[in-house]
């Protein structure tokens, strides 16, 4: 069972002790994105992020990752377009060692310059491969075109201008207005006891000025004509949105369920008529994307340009039937059971544990325990999920293309 304490200045704790451990998780989660930045300010959450393990005043990059190595743990970090976290996994021996280091990369950053400009390259590195990636591409240009001008509809990692004009100033600016107390939730989970955590987050994180909490624009998708990206490559990908729910949304588990019987999983109707019975790709999955007050359902797949027409027919015929028919008892009860399978072996990893409490509390939302999650899965019924399935294949849909796409096999 987790615990939660709240310090003077707002700062939320939560952990929870897993005996069987000989390891501890313990995050930073902080409730700022892409999302909440400007446009001059577009990827300077992933930039800081970068720069989190590159040392404090007191300690070098070097000796942060000797002192983790010391007691085989390691470091990482990363940025979403709602929330940043930053994170270290060791032995429960060495608890104090990995509070030390977050308290100090939260309250005593360096931003060397000659760090900056070394991940400066480091980032443009990465939204070059990310470019050049069309699986991960259409992705991006699905996002930004459902999303249009919507600072959601922007990349994490920033664009290549963007990342050539943030400074050290734009970057201490940014951290000194969202890294504050009331933005901020630290998690815990393995071998630890909750009193410690607190006791030794109280002299660092616990002392730092509230800071401001983003306040965001409205957000809700738009749908027009297929954006497509011409590239002479051996497959055309495909990425489609239709509309979906917010992250925060009662019927999360009936979209749960939809999305596995519908592609997520190796049972799910995409999976078995496109690729096992009609052999017209080796990948093809959906997935849900939550964000705050907005969302939607993404389906992928790759395929060779003489077999698109016929792969987006049969997707299509998929989702038409799905729609209008939703599923079958037997089809819930699997995606039942695959779903609590899910929640229960996710509790066995301190990391998962951590992640999942400190992106909860963080987001906003109510930390719950198994027993009420896994009655919320219970409680899920085929008509909830037909009425769901009749509103998201309504029509509306947002496709994006990358590779040799024939002409007119969009309309």
């Amino acid at each position: 069972m987790s615990r939660t304490t709240r310090f003077g200045n707002g700062l939320q704790i939560v952990t929870e002790a897993m005996p069987q451990a000989s390891s501890v998780a313990i995050g930073v989660f902080v409730g700022v994105g892409s999302r909440d930045e400007t446009q001059d300010q577009h990827g300077t959450s992933h930039f800081l992020e970068h720069l989190a393990f590159k040392g404090t005043r007191e300690m070098s990059a070097k000796d942060l990752a000797i002192s983790v190595d010391s007691f085989g743990g390691d470091m990482n970090a990363f940025t979403t377009k709602e929330l940043t976290s930053f994170q270290v996994r060791l032995l429960g021996e060495a608890t104090d060692l990995g509070v030390d280091i977050l308290g100090k990369i939260l309250t005593e950053p360096a931003f060397n310059v000659s760090d900056i400009e070394s991940e400066r390259n480091v980032i443009l590195e990465e939204i070059a491969m990310a470019y050049d990636e069309p699986s991960d591409f259409v992705h991006e240009q699905l996002g930004a075109s459902v999303y249009k001008t919507h600072s959601l509809g922007r990349e994490v990692l920033g664009s290549r201008e963007s990342i050539l004009g943030i400074n050290r100033d734009v970057i201490s600016d940014f951290f000194s207005t969202y890294y504050g107390s009331a933005n901020m939730v630290i998690s815990a989970a393995g071998a630890l006891e909750h009193e410690q955590i607190v006791e030794q987050f109280s002299s660092s994180l616990g002392q730092i000025l509230p800071g401001k909490v983003p306040e965001r624009d409205a957000s809700h998708l738009w749908f027009s004509e297929p954006v497509v990206s011409e590239r002479e490559i051996e497959q055309a990908h495909v990425s489609i949105a239709y509309p979906g729910i917010p992250r925060g949304d009662r019927r999360r588990w009936a979209m749960a369920a939809l999305d596995h019987v519908y592609g997520g999983g190796l049972s799910s109707r995409l999976f078995q008529k496109v690729r096992e019975e009609a052999g017209l790709c080796y990948s093809i999955y959906s997935d849900r994307v939550s964000y705050q007050d907005s969302g939607y359902l993404g389906v992928y797949f790759a395929t060779s340009h003489f077999q698109l027409g016929r792969a987006l027919d049969l997707v299509d015929s998929v989702t038409k039937e799905f729609g209008l028919a939703g599923m079958t008892e037997e089809e819930l009860a699997v995606a039942k059971r695959y779903l609590r399978a899910q929640v229960l072996l996710a509790r066995e990893d301190t990391a998962s544990v951590m992640s999942q409490l400190g992106s909860v509390l963080v987001t906003g939302q109510q930390i719950k325990s198994i027993e009420e999650i896994l009655a919320e899965i219970e409680r899920v019924s085929v008509d909830e999920v037909a009425e769901l399935a009749a509103e998201v294949f309504a029509g509306s849909r947002q496709i994006s293309a990358v590779g040799p796409v024939p002409n007119g096999v969009f309309d």
